[in-house]
């Protein structure tokens, strides 16, 4: 019913096609944070995400849960959250704005849409496409993003928080970025940020998902997003879990396996 592989030590994204043989139930209508309508697949991409790292839920999405399910959800189809569908979800780091991000995000594909494509951009392909001015300024704390949505669900607060959209490690670049909730704080930052948008625009490609295939999004490197798709609320339409997936757990702000900061 499934293997198990490690993420490509080079690549921003894996793709492992059907990874997942077992039997898909009719896709979910409604969010629950409480009832599995797949559990076997859960159980397959836990095991999946512990062997490259910790799977982790933060407390203000889904209720910290480890696994989630990504489906449309017809209150949401036009949110930019992961519910959505027929909008076009922007490319972003995940929780670009929180202190303890995961390094990946793994998405296990129950159930696909020919029309539903993922979209991630290198960012060694992305600074390619950047002047060196823009490089040089992007690795300043002149910039700020907001909370995603889908941390805020239930009324809790917004905020602004400071980041560094590039950052030169030994392993390469690393990026933070959100394409709709990131701006710059100066003249420079906000040109420099205009910059970074059409370059990861023109870095942009996409992968189709099918039923079974398994995508691991190194985090560091990779932005992610999705194209818009059209809904039937009737039990075919696509179904994704999703694992967030840290290298070690943090040692505060965090209960068990959920994070718990508050920013």
């Amino acid at each position: 019913m499934l293997r198990s592989a490690a993420p490509g030590a080079t690549s921003a994204i894996t793709l492992i096609p059907k990874y997942f043989t077992g039997v898909v139930p009719p896709t979910p209508l409604v969010a629950d944070t409480e009832t599995d309508a797949c559990p076997t697949a859960t159980r397959a991409l836990l095991r999946f995400a512990d062997d490259i790292g910790r799977a982790v839920g933060y407390d203000r999405e889904q209720n910290g849960r480890l696994i989630q399910d990504i489906f449309p959800v017809e209150s949401s189809e036009r949110a930019q959250v992961s519910t959505s569908s027929k909008v076009m979800l922007g490319s972003h780091t995940e929780t670009a704005f929180h202190p303890h991000k995961p390094r990946y995000v793994v998405l296990l594909c129950l159930r696909g849409d020919a029309n539903a494509a993922t979209t991630y951009a290198d960012v060694h392909e992305i600074v390619q496409h950047l002047s060196f001015e823009a490089v040089d300024v992007l690795q300043t704390g002149e910039f700020v993003t907001t909370v995603d949505p889908s941390f805020m669900t239930n009324g809790e607060p917004d905020a602004r928080v400071t980041v560094t959209p590039l950052t030169k490690k030994q392993s390469g670049w690393v990026l933070v970025y959100d394409e709709l909730l990131m701006s710059g704080t100066s003249t420079r930052a906000a040109n420099a940020l205009a910059e970074l948008h059409v370059a990861v625009k023109r870095a942009t490609k996409q992968v189709v998902l099918a039923d079974g295939d398994l995508l691991v999004i190194d985090n560091d490197r990779a932005v992610h997003g999705r194209t818009p798709f059209i809904p039937r609320y009737d039990g075919t339409d696509r179904w994704l879990k999703r694992a967030l997936v840290v290298t070690s757990l943090p040692t505060d702000d965090i209960l068990g396996r959920v994070i718990q900061t508050r920013l």
